[in-house]
This record gives structure tokens, sequence and C-alpha cells, in this order.
């Protein structure tokens, strides 16, 4: 789940951007949407980690300095190389994310969410999960794709696939998967592939 070419890179910039329902990246989006410009030096910053030469160094320290700063303005910390492509940040305000983190593609995570380490582990996510706002996620646990976590659930045990859980400590409340709270512009498989 790296970007080690320009190409990765603007699949993940494209998958990104629809995600968040924008067809096209414009100079002023970055302070009409400070989460997707966030997002967008993240990818950058994943790309340039892979480079190698002193070219590359000396860009990295420039966008690590830009996505330091746009961090604490938007109190969003996801680190690089944490998520696939079609990340969709619903809005910021206090984003934690572990660094060992790993989540699928299209995921959408809200505010007020942590995903942390804890028990000697962080959780692993699948594709297209939906985290709520205030949504705590901790320890060596599975999430599985097209689950939705509930707002304010504190999840520390494993999620199978197409669920809906809720609650303090979460438990299973629906069997809906997230396709019905996924924005209507993030692609998601067919109903055949979800089974």
């Amino acid at each position: 789940m790296t970007i080690k070419t320009r190409r990765d890179l603007r699949y993940y910039l494209d998958e990104d951007l629809k995600a968040n329902g924008m067809t096209y990246w414009r100079f002023q989006d970055r302070y009409r949407r400070p989460e997707v410009y966030y997002q967008r030096l993240m990818r950058k910053l994943e790309y340039l980690l892979a480079q190698p030469g002193i070219m590359a160094r000396a860009q990295r320290s420039l966008v690590r300095f830009q996505f330091m700063r746009t961090s604490v303005a938007t109190g969003i910390s996801i680190p690089p190389g944490v998520f696939g492509p079609g990340l969709s940040i619903a809005h910021y305000g206090s984003i934690v994310v572990h660094s060992k983190v790993r989540a699928g593609a299209y995921c959408r995570i809200n505010s007020a969410t942590n995903i942390g380490f804890a028990n000697g582990g962080v959780p692993t996510l699948g594709d297209h999960v939906y985290i709520s706002p205030g949504a705590v996620l901790y320890g060596p646990i599975n999430v599985g794709s097209r689950v939705v976590i509930g707002a304010n659930a504190v999840v520390g045990k494993d999620i199978s696939e197409d669920l809906t859980v809720g609650g303090a400590p979460a438990r299973i409340i629906s069997t809906r998967n997230s396709r019905s709270v996924m924005p209507v512009f993030v692609p998601f498989p067919e109903e055949h592939d979800v089974a």
C-alpha cells in the first residue's frame, strides 16, 4: 500500500478526490477544503518517502513541514502510509491515527476519532469502513470490510464484514453494511460482490 510511482500518486489523489465528492483540485480548495488539502500533502509525502536521491530528500523536507503545519491547523494526525486510496475525511478536527494502523480503500472517517495502540497492537481495517464521529478503535483488532462504526463507539474486539456496531463497548446493532451511510460518490462493489 505504498505510492512508488507518479502514476500511483495520481491514482491515489484522484480516488481521494472522488471519495470527497470532487472532480478536480483548484488552488482555492486548499482554503475551502483543508481536510482534503491535508490528504493531498499526505499522499505527496508518501510518494516522496519512496523516492531516492537528494532532490527527493529536499522536497520531502518541504512537504513534511507543510504537512505538519496543516496537521496542527486542522487537528488531523494521520501518518503517511496508513490508508488505501479513496480516503474521505468528512470534517477536520481531532482525528488521531497511530502510524502502524493499516486501512483499506474508500474508508470514511469523521471528526473526534481515535484509532490507536493498546494491548500490544493496532487495528487493521478493511475496505469501505465508515467511522462515525467520536469513535475509538484500539488494540490488535481486525475490522472487516463494509463495516459501520457508530458514533462514540468504543471498539476493542474484532468485527466481521457487513455489520454495524455501536456502544461502549461496541456490539452489533445491525446487519446493514456501510453502503447506506457512504456518500453516493464513493465507488462501492456491486451487491453480488458484497455477499
